[in-house]
């Protein structure tokens, strides 16, 4: 399951803020961009994808973040101090692993559109 708005809204409806999904927008690029080099195929990306998704929907947020956690230190980047705080709170650590897996799907779909004009 794609985690859309409509989803969020209905899971986290006090929660999802602009402050969340752009300090997932500013750091989950550059992450992707780290780990995976460039001319990789878009099916590389979806492993990671849905083995967060699965922690996601059986409401495994924060060892979906120590995933997340583990791909900066892989990536060999410091973990981003933002991340670090939503960390500590329940829901906006929900909130940031659907945003997170939200940018990662617009990630992966670029890369689809990338492949197909090849």
């Amino acid at each position: 399951m794609i985690p859309t708005e409509e989803n969020r809204k209905i899971r986290h409806p006090h929660a999802v803020n602009n402050s969340i999904n752009a300090i997932s927008g500013a750091y989950t690029g550059p992450l992707i961009d780290c780990l995976y080099a460039v001319g990789q195929r878009a099916e590389n990306k979806e492993d990671l994808y849905h083995a967060l998704n699965t922690l996601y929907e059986l409401d495994c947020a924060e060892e979906a973040m120590r995933l997340i956690r583990g791909l900066f230190a892989i990536a060999g980047m410091e973990y981003p101090y933002p991340i670090a705080v939503l960390d500590s709170l329940k829901q906006a650590r929900e909130v940031f692993v659907s945003e997170f897996l939200c940018d990662l799907y617009e990630i992966i779909e670029e890369k689809r559109m990338e492949e197909k004009r090849e």
